[in-house]
């Protein structure tokens, strides 16, 4: 039993080594890397790390807007979150990186999603994000917020907005 434990453990680790490559060669920007890790297999849906994300949120993380594109290319799902409930989207407003939430939108990613907590990627770029890599939650992501604004935001996430001095768009006020 011992011995089928140690080998079950070797070939998961082995199926596995193709999609640390992936989120590896994400995370650098790797372009040709991306292109090729997918086009043999490697699962740009499937969530990897500790923290459970998928390849496309560590594009978003690192702020990879050519990987998040190849990504998308190779069949990511623009909306699959990661174990937490964040979607790619929520995390690029709330990092307030305009040029990913363009990109993200524009292929079909869903504003009106919300996590687990009820927010939706207007209450990230409203609220900022505690990330020890990133932390937006004392500044304003004004560009990101604008190109939400048809969604409401959250009573709370508004609120917070206001108190950093920070815009927060009406819904009529749509890009």
């Amino acid at each position: 039993m011992k011995h089928l434990i140690a080998l079950l453990v070797q070939l998961f680790a082995w199926a596995q080594q193709p999609q640390y490559e992936l989120v590896d060669a994400v995370r650098d920007g790797n372009l040709a890397a991306v292109r090729t890790l997918t086009a043999r297999g490697a699962d740009p849906n499937l969530p990897i790390g500790r923290h459970g994300w998928t390849p496309l949120l560590h594009a978003v993380h690192e702020q990879r807007l050519d990987s998040a594109a190849a990504l998308l290319d190779a069949g990511a799902k623009v909306n699959r979150p990661g174990r937490d409930g964040v979607t790619p989207l929520m995390m690029a407003a709330g990092y307030g990186h305009r040029d990913m939430v363009v990109l993200l939108l524009r292929r079909g990613a869903n504003p009106r999603l919300r996590d687990r907590d009820g927010d939706a990627a207007i209450d990230y770029a409203l609220t900022g994000v505690n990330d020890v890599d990133r932390m937006t939650l004392f500044s304003c992501q004004n560009a990101t917020a604008a190109l939400l604004a048809g969604v409401p935001p959250k009573t709370s996430s508004a609120r917070w907005a206001r108190m950093k001095g920070c815009r927060v768009p009406s819904p009529s006020s749509h890009s």
